[in-house]
């Protein structure tokens, strides 16, 4: 079998956005409304979403099932539906969940039709009757987690997807978020003087939620500046936290250092970045709008969370 695509960490997602995966629902809505149904199957949590959706267009009532993988059992919360069915999931990337629904409703003599919004073709058993084809690699915003370190080294073991390794991992920013950020002027007048200073710095008082456990340090500092960081960090207590450096190369402008932390926190497998330049924290979110990105302004303790799309 095919590896699964998202432990290559080089690689930035295809993120399907909410809007898209609407759109992409209602594509096939003239098809599953011709044939008929008279319930929609959600299978829990990926198709919980799209089968709402589907449900709404349809004007039909909606049911829940779920796969235990471990114990290889359906398992319905609530009632289970009769007649036609149109069984709904996000994806289909080997085909195992979806099969093992259908197989229980036909068991209980129910008709069934299949949707997904996607499937990849190269890798799953079962091509669902509706969905749309995609080989790249792909992420829905309510499966962020999948490709955290602790899900992708779970997978790399060869076993399936489990939210219990699931939780946010958060890239952060440093200047600006651990402590006041020195100027670039101050910089280019006296850099040994400047960074002295910087050293000497405190903490702010209050700083963005995270778990040391599930989170990196992404800054534009130079690599060159790593021991330095490295020993600040330490002196106040965030000694434990990983850190990533700017790579020599990488230039200092915004969109070039937004680039980087975007294509970095992609290859840690972050799920949410905190930046603390408000246009960098933009243009993040338009490089890796797979994260969920927000500028943290240190004066009011608080994230602002961006979205953004830019015209090419």
């Amino acid at each position: 079998m095919t590896s699964w695509k998202g432990l290559d960490t080089s690689r930035a997602p295809h993120f399907i956005g909410y809007d898209q995966a609407e759109r992409m629902v209602a594509a096939l809505m003239d098809r599953a409304a011709s044939w008929r149904p008279d319930a929609v199957v959600a299978i829990v949590r990926g198709g919980l979403v799209p089968g709402t959706m589907a449900a709404a267009m349809l004007a039909l009532p909606l049911f829940m099932v779920g796969w235990e993988r471990a114990r290889g059992r359906v398992v319905w919360y609530g009632e289970k539906p009769q007649g036609r069915v149109l069984v709904v999931d996000d994806c289909c990337a080997t085909g195992a969940t979806m099969r093992a629904v259908l197989g229980d409703l036909a068991a209980s003599g129910c008709a069934t039709l299949s949707l997904t919004i996607v499937h990849d073709p190269e890798t799953t058993g079962l091509v669902p009757d509706l969905s749309h084809p995609m080989t790249e690699y792909f992420r829905l915003p309510w499966e962020r987690g999948e490709a955290t370190p602790a899900a992708r080294a779970h997978r790399a073991q060869g076993e399936a997807a489990d939210r219990a390794h699931e939780a946010p991992f958060v890239g952060l920013d440093l200047d600006g978020v651990f402590l006041p950020d020195i100027l670039r002027a101050e910089y280019d007048a006296d850099l040994a003087d400047a960074l002295a200073r910087r050293q000497d710095l405190a903490p702010f008082a209050r700083l963005p939620d995270f778990s040391p456990a599930r989170a990196v340090v992404i800054t534009g500092r130079p690599e060159s500046d790593e021991a330095m960081t490295r020993d600040w960090l330490a002196r106040h207590g965030h000694g434990g936290l990983a850190v990533q450096m700017r790579p020599v190369g990488v230039s200092t402008d915004l969109d070039s250092v937004a680039r980087y932390k975007a294509a970095a926190a992609t290859h840690w497998g972050c799920t949410h970045f905190v930046e603390s330049e408000a246009e960098q924290a933009i243009r993040i979110a338009v490089h890796a709008p797979h994260l969920v990105v927000s500028w943290w302004c240190a004066e009011e303790a608080r994230h602002f969370v961006v979205g953004a799309a830019v015209q090419r």
